[in-house]
């Protein structure tokens, strides 16, 4: 069982990249190598692309293959992006770029969980975690948490999450901002995760997406910057959220340095490296982020008040992300969960099921304030209303 700090067992059995055992001495004589080793080509398309003209200009080698860890320009900036907003203090060989969150978290569940090994996850998640768990024949142990948070804030957290823990249990899956709950976990929490994990020798996988969308008055905190504790955080982040572009599936993640060369070496054989273009793509908006992030959270902060305003059932309001999460028991009147979303359905609007965030939310459901313009949504909720309130 690899618990903090050792590694899953089939780190060990695949090889690293073909010329990482040349990386130090390729770095040494860079100016004047002449690079026979990659099966590329010198030559730009032939062939036109829907790309501004200056841009490829700009970049001369977008269509050719990247360093595995990285376009070096696009890890520089990050560097500064971290340092600068999340509070870290690290240089470019803690970073990794990654084909969005999913290939960061996927490549950290493969690189520190072994067959039969157990991961606490944290609940309401994402589903697709679990899966990810599953992938790597270890076993997700859910334990409902942040929905819990609202109503007692208090929580003594260490204390909570002893009986979850076994001998097979290695790592902790945390999310915050948390989707769906929209919970922002507070410095004070993550102390409490922060010392459950080093008096247990866990690793964190910190899911950050949500990174940059925590509404006033509260803040996002990496639990990475905690006291000793980035030794044995893995910090994943992407562009899908609060740079608005999920479909340009760019993802990093932040580690010590040999953790970062252990799951860039699970990462190099399942899909060798990010798109060279997509890294080239973000080094402009990262390095202007300040001049839109700020609105765009004020801005999905006013949605989501009018969205609670909206809704005629009382929620939690979310303190981070876009979405709002709720049970409908009281509100099935007769009806089974499964007929109030055929119900949903028939009039014309789609919702997040509940027990897919976990096994402790069959009668809840998610909705995205953002996901259509506000007339959209607006309508989508008076729908809800119509539907739940129904008597």
């Amino acid at each position: 069982m690899p618990r903090y700090p050792d590694f899953a067992r089939r780190t060990q059995r695949i090889p690293s990249s073909v010329f990482e055992k040349f990386r130090s001495r390729m770095k040494e004589k860079r100016s004047f190598l002449i690079q026979l080793h990659i099966g590329d080509t010198y030559l730009p398309p032939d062939y036109s692309l829907p790309i501004d003209r200056e841009f490829l200009k700009a970049k001369p080698y977008f269509n050719r293959y990247c360093h595995t860890f990285g376009v070096d320009s696009f890890r520089r900036m990050l560097v500064k992006k971290l340092n600068e907003d999340n509070g870290f203090s690290v240089n470019v060989e803690n970073v990794l770029a990654t084909s969005g969150a999913t290939n960061a978290l996927s490549a950290s569940v493969l690189s520190v969980l072994n067959p039969g090994d157990e991961i606490l996850i944290l609940t309401p998640c994402w589903p697709f975690f679990s899966g990810m768990v599953e992938l790597a024949e270890a076993r997700a142990v859910q334990v409902p948490f942040y929905t819990r948070l609202y109503s007692e804030p208090d929580l003594d957290i260490k204390a909570y999450l002893e009986p979850y823990l076994t001998p097979a249990t290695s790592a902790i899956y945390l999310n915050s901002p948390n989707n769906p709950s929209g919970k922002v976990l507070s410095t004070s929490q993550l102390q409490q995760l922060s010392a459950f994990a080093k008096k247990h020798r866990l690793w964190i996988i910190s899911d950050e997406a949500y990174d940059g969308l925590a509404f006033e008055p509260h803040q996002h905190y990496c639990i990475a910057n905690l006291t000793y504790m980035f030794e044995q955080t893995i910090s994943v982040f992407t562009f899908s959220k609060s740079f608005m572009f999920a479909g340009l599936r760019l993802g990093y993640l932040v580690a010590e340095e040999e953790v970062v060369k252990v799951i860039n070496k699970t990462m190099v054989h399942q899909l060798y490296s990010p798109s060279s273009l997509s890294q080239y793509l973000m080094i402009e908006p990262l390095k202007n982020r300040q001049q839109w992030i700020p609105r765009l959270r004020a801005h999905y902060q006013e949605l989501r008040d009018k969205a609670i305003r909206e809704l005629r059932i009382p929620v939690h309001p979310p303190e981070g992300t876009y979405f709002l999460f709720f049970s409908i028991a009281e509100y099935l009147n007769g009806r089974s969960y499964w007929q109030v979303i055929e119900e949903l359905l028939e009039t014309g609007v789609t919702v997040a099921i509940g027990e897919d965030f976990g096994k402790d939310f069959s009668d809840y459901i998610r909705i995205c304030f953002t996901n259509e313009p506000w007339e959209w949504v607006q309508k989508g909720i008076e729908k809800i209303n119509q539907v739940l309130l129904r008597s």
